[in-house]
């Protein structure tokens, strides 16, 4: 499974933690030492996990956010998550396996028909099948999804049961404390730039009364 590439082969540089999780390796990156930052953190996503397909996988991530939550990427939570993600790519192939080979083979096989036993009505035959295909597709879509969504909620519950439910709620707050420090410090710093361009304002009319 390939996740986040481009972020992948743009984290070059030293990573502050490297773990061995059964032959994967992980490794962790400090965001504010790279262009990210703004990109992400800025929308609230504070650690993005990427892998080339392979069993190296590097997790791009906010420090303070790693310090206040480090309990979340310990090896035993991370064994848990690559689980997951191992599990959610098996889904993916599953499912489109299973609608992409029946509906391709319907289209060619009915395209096929049509163009031998329908010829003055292929164009719509063919603009039906497309139709279909964009139905399967919706469908496709939605089963992943559900089906993953189905996995995610599994590992979270197991890295509740492997972290104790007590620490769990403790570490989910502390996430919802971090977010709203982060970005109370983000407001602070947009009301200084509005508070400097005030004045500056206010220095300009002042230098116009004066002459």
């Amino acid at each position: 499974m390939k996740l986040n590439q481009k972020i992948y082969k743009n984290l070059t540089g030293e990573p502050f933690l490297e773990q061995d999780i059964e032959g994967q390796k992980v490794s962790f990156y400090d965001m504010n030492e790279t262009s990210y930052l703004t990109q992400y953190a800025g929308r609230g996503k504070f650690a993005i996990w990427t892998t080339n397909g392979g069993d190296d996988y590097k997790v791009l991530i906010e420090k303070s956010y790693y310090e206040a939550l480090q309990p979340f990427y310990e090896y035993n939570v991370n064994k848990i998550w690559l689980d997951f993600l191992t599990s959610a790519s098996g889904i993916s192939r599953k499912i489109n396996f299973w609608f992409l080979v029946p509906t391709l083979s319907l289209y060619v096989i009915v395209a096929l028909l049509a163009t031998i036993f329908l010829p003055d009505i292929v164009l719509q035959v063919l603009l039906g099948l497309i139709v279909v295909v964009f139905a399967s597709n919706i469908v496709q879509t939605r089963l992943t999804s559900k089906k993953i969504k189905e996995a995610n909620f599994k590992a979270q519950e197991q890295i509740r049961e492997s972290l104790g439910a007590a620490e769990f709620d403790a570490l989910i707050q502390a996430q919802e404390e971090h977010y709203k420090t982060y970005f109370k410090f983000e407001e602070q710093e947009e009301a200084s730039d509005e508070e400097t361009i005030e004045l500056e304002a206010k220095e300009i009319e002042n230098k116009k009364e004066d002459k």
